[in-house]
């Protein structure tokens, strides 16, 4: 598991969700799920990917990054802008 495979739960306007982050490294795909289902696919390779998606009133921005001199990737999860701290690390 790399520092990019994250799970969050958030709250929004009363209802959980679950957005989750999985990163291979070794393909550098990327798989962005909101409550299981797969809301985005895509590849990280020389550039930092943000990913951005409504919810409800609210926007949800999930942000992948190389770390470690591109040797790893890290993920972030940002509400309406503010930091949300992962559930697993």
């Amino acid at each position: 598991m790399s520092e990019a495979d994250n799970a969050w739960r958030i709250e929004v306007d009363g209802a959980q969700h679950d957005v989750d982050v999985d990163v291979s490294t070794m393909t550098g795909k990327i798989v962005v799920r909101l409550n299981g289902e797969v809301l985005e696919e895509d590849r990280i390779w020389f550039s930092d990917k943000q990913i951005r998606f409504p919810l409800g009133a609210h926007e949800v921005q999930v942000e992948v990054d190389h770390a470690y001199g591109g040797f790893s990737t890290r993920s972030a999860l940002r509400l309406d802008g503010r930091h949300v701290e992962p559930l697993r690390r």
